[in-house]
């Protein structure tokens, strides 16, 4: 169960105590006590804490399940400003399972994303995208998109390659999206290797051959691992 819950354990500061605590008692799987010291934690009024706690609620992990106890927590900590839980609330009125507008769900993606989180990022383009809460525009979906890619999000490199693939907002060009697939697949992106699987079959070698160069471009743009070629790449289709 430690292992499931390294993302949660990381939403506390590493130099704060109750932090610490739990990650100490999660190595030394004392999962219930490592539940009793987030519940004193937040109780206390610690952002982190009750952010972990929603995160726990959401998942069911340590404890039921529990939607609307996981959108309280996740709403107490996003008022202090906590980054993670502004999107996670965000997520979950945007999805229904929390009260709240798709103008309140912009909001707090918005916020989150100006404290640099990537995820709430890749929402915004989605919003924009869809045209969800928000008047439809591409230029700012890709726009989010590039910036959650920048910052290390792989789903921003896979949504750059829908836009692409599809001409939203930009001219279609399929070279284009299978490259940023190609190297949002090798950053771990389960749903750009299924594209990427589907799109190649109609390649020819020629084709293929571009994919890999602007791939190497993206790369080194975005600040990925490059060094595609023909040989390693061969093994991804």
């Amino acid at each position: 169960m430690k292992r499931l819950l390294v993302p949660f354990v990381a939403l506390l500061l590493a130099a704060n105590a109750p932090g610490e605590q739990v990650a100490d008692l999660l190595d030394a799987d004392k999962d219930a006590e490592a539940l009793a010291a987030v519940e004193e934690a937040a109780g206390a009024g610690d952002a982190d804490a009750i952010a972990m706690l929603g995160s726990f609620y959401e998942e069911g992990r340590f404890v039921e399940q529990d939607a609307g106890r996981a959108a309280a927590l996740f709403r107490s900590a996003a008022e202090k400003g906590h980054a993670n839980a502004q999107w996670r609330l965000g997520v979950m009125i945007d999805e229904g399972r929390a009260d709240g507008t798709l103008a309140e769900a912009l909001s707090l993606f918005r916020q989150s994303s100006e404290q640099g989180n990537s995820d709430a990022m890749t929402s915004l383009a989605v919003m924009y995208a869809g045209g969800r809460g928000v008047t439809q525009d591409f230029a700012e979906a890709r726009k989010y998109y590039a910036m959650a890619a920048k910052n290390g999000n792989s789903n921003g490199l896979k949504g750059l390659g829908v836009l692409y693939y599809g001409g939203e907002g930009v001219a279609a060009d399929q070279v284009e999206a299978m490259a940023y697939w190609l190297v949002a697949l090798t950053a771990g992106n389960q749903a750009s290797s299924g594209y990427y699987q589907a799109v190649s079959q109609s390649f020819d070698d020629h084709e293929l051959h571009a994919v890999i160069n602007r791939a190497n471009e993206l790369a080194e743009e975005y600040g990925y691992p490059g060094g595609f070629t023909p040989w390693n790449v061969s093994d991804e289709d």
